[in-house]
């Protein structure tokens, strides 16, 4: 009887391991039962998968490192290509290359006051000339201008520029070329306008309207007044022109 009660007490705790091992367990779920296959080769297959598992990070980060390595050889080599195919730096050529700039050219100096037109000993001599820049003292402008030394000492300043056009007028002393040219004798130097042959005569003053006078008569041609007339004076050893008509 003793030995019936240990092995029915035996057979029940066996049950009730059985009934506890197969309990159901929610968060692990049964593996399903293969035939054939023992609850032990389950076990080391779960064993397995888990490590597994472990190892995909694992070869993530190695496949991930070489797509780095990779990728920075093949622009370290890409970069270097580029840097051997480059031309050495020659500066003959560069400067063969390079466009020329275009330098501004230097304006004229402003002069602030009376215009110089020469010195007493370039004019000491009667039928002597001097031309010179005379420089409006209001606008700066410039303009060529001519002075003459006439009989008796006296100093005739005048612009070159036609009155009323744009041509340049000239002092002309040989007398045959006056007559030759410009079919007029004369007896001593004559200022002339080339475009329209005026010829003015520095020793007469014509009128220019009501009791206005200027230097340099009109004696042939179509020219319809005397050359604008500027002021001039010895000052030291200077000739100033001042003055503009």
């Amino acid at each position: 009887m003793v030995m019936n009660t240990k092995v029915a007490s035996k057979n029940s705790d066996t049950a009730t391991k059985s009934s506890t091992e197969n309990a159901f367990k929610p968060f692990q779920p049964e593996m399903p039962r293969i035939p054939g296959v023992s609850d032990g080769s389950r076990h080391a297959r779960r064993g397995l998968n888990n490590s597994n598992n472990n190892l995909l990070p694992k070869i993530g980060a190695f496949v991930v490192a070489v797509l780095c390595i990779s990728l920075t050889y093949f622009w370290w080599s890409k970069h270097k290509s580029r840097g051997a195919n480059r031309p050495p730096f020659d500066p003959e050529i560069a400067e063969e290359t390079a466009p020329a700039l275009d330098v501004p050219k230097p304006l004229p100096p402003v002069r602030e006051g009376p215009s110089v037109a020469g010195s007493v000993e370039e004019l000491s001599k009667t039928w002597s000339v001097k031309e010179f820049t005379f420089v409006k003292p209001i606008t700066h402008e410039n303009i060529d201008a001519m002075v003459v030394r006439l009989p008796g000492g006296q100093l005739w300043g005048f612009s070159l520029q036609d009155p009323y056009g744009r041509c340049k007028l000239e002092f002309i002393a040989d007398l045959a070329m006056i007559e030759g040219k410009y079919r007029f004798k004369a007896s001593h130097p004559m200022v002339v306008n080339p475009c329209d042959s005026t010829v003015f005569d520095p020793l007469k003053v014509g009128a220019l309207g009501g009791n206005t006078w200027a230097r340099g008569q009109i004696v042939q041609g179509e020219g319809l007044r005397p050359p604008i007339s500027i002021d001039v004076k010895v000052q030291g050893r200077s000739i100033i022109a001042e003055n503009i008509e």
